[in-house]
């Protein structure tokens, strides 16, 4: 049984929280939040016994094994290595961090202090993807790719009315490329890998908070196309066309329906029966390289969101959004 800590106790936490104790892989013992009254009623829901206001607090107790962050963009470097340092393995929200040099720095940490890092993409761990690779060797030689998320954020109207919640504070290392974009990012580089040159649009909203854009990705014998958005919602499927012939994704973030259009033969559709939490694979995939202490699968994880988080930075370069 893994003693899990919290840090943050948003609506994602809770997800995860519910995931962890359902998969009967944790047991939670300590929450931290700047609100002792938030963190409280945060504990006592799942179980926890103690809650704290000082991270400092969290990293030194010897009983907690991991740590799940899901603070703000722009505190997970900080919290990941204190908890890091503390000998804490880390499961931290997507986006892991800003830049790969945070990565890097995260990943030398966690080498020395024998512990797992990990980024919480639950992308990474959908059956789904696993059925496109699979059909991907089917359709002859791949020449596109365009693969689309977007989402009408719930907190977009109140933005509109003039209050700047979490989601829309580019302050917090937010914007629609971090929050939304980087799923079909991660989806790419897991598919195709690194591409050898990006390109990138998009549109920024008044406060300079990136709302909807667009990676184009060249490789040497195909294009893709990263469609994001968090102030629109996504119709359209993604599609990866090959020569001979074609798949079709319902939700590039986690696959509900996949669809094999080989030419002229009947197509063939694979449904997957999801789980009604969607970080419920995701906690059991963590549990699993914890427990294990599977440093070598955990690499492969960390490989991914190295490209990840590479092509963002330079999205972000290119498209002048600054944190």
């Amino acid at each position: 049984m893994i003693r899990l800590g919290m840090i943050g106790t948003s609506q994602i936490a809770h997800t995860f929280a519910q995931a962890a104790v359902r998969s009967g892989r944790y047991s939670l013992e300590a929450v931290y939040s700047r609100d002792n009254v938030r963190g409280q009623e945060f504990g006592k829901h799942y179980g926890a016994s103690r809650v704290t206001t000082s991270l400092e607090t969290l990293a030194d107790m010897e009983d907690v094994d991991a740590v799940y962050i899901a603070s703000p963009n722009s505190c997970h470097y900080e919290q990941a290595m204190m908890m890091l340092k503390g000998r804490k393995h880390v499961l931290c929200e997507k986006p892991a961090v800003p830049t790969v040099e945070e990565f890097e720095n995260l990943l030398r940490e966690a080498k020395k202090q024998q512990v797992i890092l990990l980024e919480a993409m639950r992308t990474a761990f959908d059956p789904g993807i696993a059925k496109v690779e699979e059909w991907m060797r089917q359709i002859g030689p791949i020449r596109r790719a365009t693969l689309e998320y977007g989402k009408y954020s719930s907190r977009y109207d109140a933005f509109k009315r003039g209050e700047i919640l979490n989601a829309f504070n580019p302050a917090l290392a937010n914007a629609a490329v971090m929050d939304m974009g980087v799923y079909a990012v991660y989806a790419l580089v897991r598919l195709f890998g690194k591409p050898e040159e990006i390109r990138g649009l998009n549109v920024k909203l008044e406060n300079g908070m990136d709302g909807i854009g667009t990676i184009l990705a060249r490789y040497p014998d195909m294009i893709s196309e990263v469609l994001y958005s968090k102030i629109t919602d996504t119709i359209g499927e993604s599609q990866i066309q090959g020569e001979d012939g074609n798949i079709l994704v319902d939700r590039i973030a986690e696959p509900g329906k996949i669809v094999l259009k080989m030419r002229g033969e009947k197509e063939e559709i694979f449904c997957l029966d999801q789980d009604e939490n969607p970080l419920f694979e995701e906690a059991k995939a963590f549990a699993d390289l914890v427990e294990k202490k599977d440093f070598q699968k955990a690499e492969w994880y960390q490989q991914h969101t190295k490209i990840q988080l590479g092509i963002l930075e330079e999205f972000r370069r290119q498209t002048g959004i600054g944190f």
